[in-house]
């Protein structure tokens, strides 16, 4: 299970207060990391004591976890946490959100969680059904020797 946590800086701020824009980051970013959303995005403007701290906040469900944002104009930055039980590319997920916000400054977060889980995602499962195929395979084929040279 991988949780991946990005701080993005000197973003575009007027795509950090475009909430349509926003809203369509977080329709497609499942997709775009091979995710499947479970749902539609959820997406709200918080308003709090320090009118500078007003922004964005939002997640899309995926089916083996969450993606979500905040997202702070005036300060021209973005956090975005993606968090699955399935593999998935972090590069893929950087590479994204630089792209979509405009900005190549970002702090990158990686964590491994339930290590001890038993679980064993999907992807898990079917690399290990194969690799067994594959050994089955091995084991019926007689070894051929190499001639001596």
């Amino acid at each position: 299970m991988l949780h991946v946590t990005l701080d993005l800086y000197g973003c575009n701020p007027a795509l950090l207060a475009d909430e349509a824009f926003l809203r369509g980051v977080l329709e497609t970013y499942p997709e775009r990391i091979n995710m499947v959303k479970v749902g539609p995005a959820e997406l709200r403007y918080i308003k709090t004591s320090n009118p500078l701290d007003d922004g964005y906040s939002g997640f899309a469900i995926i089916a083996t976890s969450h993606v979500s944002l905040h997202a702070w104009a005036p300060y021209k930055m973005v956090n975005i946490d993606v968090f699955s039980c399935e593999e998935y590319s972090v590069e893929d997920v950087v590479a994204f959100a630089c792209e979509t916000f405009q900005t190549r400054d970002v702090e990158i977060h990686t964590i491994c969680r339930a290590t001890r889980s038993p679980r064993i995602s999907a992807r898990e499962q079917q690399h290990s059904r194969t690799t067994e195929a594959l050994a089955h395979v091995v084991e019926e084929r007689p070894i051929e020797k190499m001639p001596v040279l």
